[in-house]
């Protein structure tokens, strides 16, 4: 049985083609699909209207693919050797989204392409599956990531704040 193990915190040196990272799940809301159609602006039919669905080949409304994808890139956390999004290959729709269904993400590392050496870009299999197991979207998306581990400690470093003393209140005069 596939364990949890959504956290990409590797530097791109240290990660291996065929490495696959596995998340829990989601469930995808009525109030999931409804704020995606405002934020984008997205209020196709096969989405929004339960009359109109019922007529068509799925029956039911359909959750955006582009919300599914969204989640799915949610759900594997990444850590903060990733650099930059390189792009988005290959998406394909292979099985519809209803509301309420349950989405799993897994990730896999299937190339890796050396850029210089601070950075490295990484293409990962992303897909998305259903609580039944069936996989209904899939794509290659190629990540840019710091390379060495010791670059990627030094970011952090750099960044993370250094707890200081609580300065004490100037006396009221």
């Amino acid at each position: 049985m596939p364990l949890i193990n959504n956290k990409i915190d590797q530097s791109y040196d240290e990660l291996e083609i065929g490495q696959v990272f596995r998340s829990g799940g989601r469930t995808i809301t009525e109030t999931d699909v409804v704020n995606f159609c405002a934020f984008t602006g997205n209020w196709i039919e096969i989405h929004t209207n339960i009359h109109y669905t019922k007529n068509t080949r799925f029956g039911q409304r359909i959750v955006q693919g582009s919300l599914t994808y969204s989640v799915v890139t949610g759900l594997i956390q990444f850590g903060l050797g990733i650099q930059a999004n390189y792009g988005i290959d290959n998406m394909r729709f292979l099985a519809p989204v209803f509301i309420n269904d349950t989405i799993y993400a897994v990730c896999e590392v299937i190339d890796k392409k050396e850029k210089d050496d601070k950075y490295g870009v990484i293409k990962f299999l992303m897909k998305a599956l259903n609580q039944d197991g069936v996989v209904v979207q899939k794509a290659e998306w190629s990540l840019l990531m710091l390379r060495k581990r010791e670059d990627l400690d030094g970011l952090i470093g750099a960044t993370l704040p250094i707890e200081k003393p609580a300065q004490k209140p100037a006396p009221k005069k």
